[in-house]
């Protein structure tokens, strides 16, 4: 029962006494490198194998309060999968293979739930409320709704609607109006133009009502007064001087964004555009006269006829008769008379700075030691000419810089090739690090052959008369031993017969 165990460990105490052998047998300088490699090795195969078992995190929410993040988490944890809270908690990273199935079950339970019910408040609403609680309950649903739709615009991350309505009286000769405030949030970098604010306006007064939109007051985050009475052109949603130069401004700067994002690719181009717009409306009246072009307006013919009386002492008779015809035109001068109206709104001047990333993937080769461009300058600024119809006295500065991204955008940026090698990379790592092992195993296997070479030349020039050495003078290793035995076998086996009868006889 005992022997395989008694085998196993004469194997290892013979793997330990070679292992002595051969750190006795090399230099110094040989043990250090030896140590190194193995240090070395432990240490890339730990990494490896902690790289390996990291999974690949990429974001589940974002922008989640407390309450919310801690429910999130909370199911996660419950489902046995690992997750990653960052941005102060607001975020939720979960592994790669794992986001669209949690958000799918995690909709399916309600969340995020956002933080506004809505409607969802009458869901449990018990029996015999009563009709004050009702009322409160209704508006607080109207506001988280009103709140709902407004997050839906672009560049809003939160809001909040709170209406505030008049009690209603029986003998009042005059009801007090409703008014609503909204406190907006808005994303790093957004700034809403004149018509989201009266779009948001008109919004929340189109859905109370009895509310007018010059009774919406619209703050943001930071204090900022958008909208209020002092406002009706804004609130009306009527455009001002200001409000159209903007969206003069934001539209020219959109097509041209837009053509360069079709070549350079999103988050690549960044294009703002001033303008001097003409708000002068201009009316004018112009009468041209031409000499030359005479119009006749009116002709007159008068006729007079006189007849002659016959010489004396003859009887009465008719004489000649004499008719005298007189034809009276008048004539007026043409004239041209031409009314011209000019509509305020002409662009006089446009300034335009851009700023564009240029520089191409790693794939696409330098050329003549510069890095490679996806365009030249020269081609944007024409490009830009040509899509704004710049004049040649208009401002235009193109400038070509790296744009700075984050850490999170370019890991949602990263390409699908890439990611692809970093997976092969991580079921690879364990392979990686078996060849490493393999390597040191070839280090120790060259220094234990060039430890065992010396040993057997010595013992081989120290064998008596057949190649073997004297009963006293055996070499511990066995290796070395049978291979001495059979040398001596094939060389003289006469003196090897001989040896062992006298060993015998030495031994009786």
């Amino acid at each position: 029962m005992n022997q395989p165990s008694t085998i196993e460990h004469q194997t290892s105490m013979e793997f330990l006494h070679k292992v002595v052998l051969v750190w006795q047998k090399i230099s110094l300088v040989q043990r250090a490198l030896l140590a190194a490699v193995l240090l070395a090795t432990v240490a890339i195969g730990a990494l490896l194998i902690l790289w390996a078992r990291t999974p690949d995190m990429r974001l589940l929410y974002q922008d989640l309060p407390p309450a919310e993040a801690s429910k999130i988490t909370e199911k996660i944890s419950t489902k046995g999968i690992a997750y990653e809270l960052r941005d102060g908690g607001t975020a939720v990273y979960v592994p790669k293979e794992q986001v669209y199935q949690l958000r799918l079950d995690l909709a399916k339970e309600g969340l995020p739930a956002g933080g506004q019910d809505g409607y969802k408040l009458f869901d449990d609403e018990k029996i015999g409320v009563s009709p004050f609680v009702q009322n409160i309950n209704l508006k607080r649903a109207l506001e988280e709704e009103l709140a709902k739709s407004i997050q839906m615009i672009d560049g809003v991350a939160h809001a909040r609607v709170h209406i505030v309505s008049p009690e209603q009286k029986l003998f009042a000769s005059e009801q007090e109006q409703t008014t609503a405030s909204v406190v907006l949030r808005l994303k790093p970098g957004f700034r809403l133009a004149g018509t989201n604010i009266a779009a948001i306006t008109h919004l929340v007064s189109g859905s109370v009502k009895g509310l007018k939109s010059e009774s919406v007051t619209v703050i943001d985050s930071e204090g900022h007064l958008l909208s209020g009475n002092a406002d009706g052109a804004m609130a009306s949603g009527a455009g001002t001087v200001h409000d159209y130069r903007e969206r003069v401004e934001q539209d020219l700067a959109r097509k041209a964004e837009d053509m360069l994002t079709t070549v350079l690719g999103p988050g690549r181009a960044t294009v703002r555009v001033s303008a001097v717009v003409d708000m002068n409306s201009v009316s004018t009246i112009t009468e041209t006269y031409d000499p030359m072009g005479k119009v006749p307006i009116r002709e007159e013919t008068t006729n007079n006829s006189t007849t002659e009386a016959s010489a004396a002492g003859q009887k009465t008779a008719a004489g000649p008769t004499k008719k005298d015809e007189t034809t009276t035109t008048e004539y007026q001068v043409g004239k041209t008379v031409k009314q011209q109206t000019i509509l305020p709104g002409a662009i006089k001047s446009l300034s335009v700075a851009v700023f564009v990333d240029l520089a191409a993937d790693a794939n696409t080769p330098a050329s003549g030691g510069q890095p490679a461009l996806l365009m030249q300058i020269t081609d944007v600024e024409l490009i830009i000419r040509n899509a704004l119809g710049l004049k040649e006295s208009d401002a235009l500065k193109v400038v070509n810089a790296k744009f700075h991204r984050s850490a999170e955008a370019a890991a949602e940026q990263e390409p699908a090739d890439w990611s692809r090698y970093i997976a092969l990379a991580r079921h690879l790592s364990l392979g990686i690090m078996a060849i490493c092992a393999l390597i040191v195993l070839r280090i120790f296997s060259r220094a234990r052959g060039k430890t065992l070479a010396p040993a057997q030349g010595q013992a081989t020039s120290e064998a008596g008369p057949g190649g073997l050495l004297p009963p006293g003078e055996l070499v511990a290793e066995p290796a070395i031993v049978r291979q001495q035995i059979a040398h001596a076998l094939r060389q003289n086996p006469e003196q090897v017969r001989q040896m062992f009868r006298t060993w015998i006889q030495e031994k009786e």
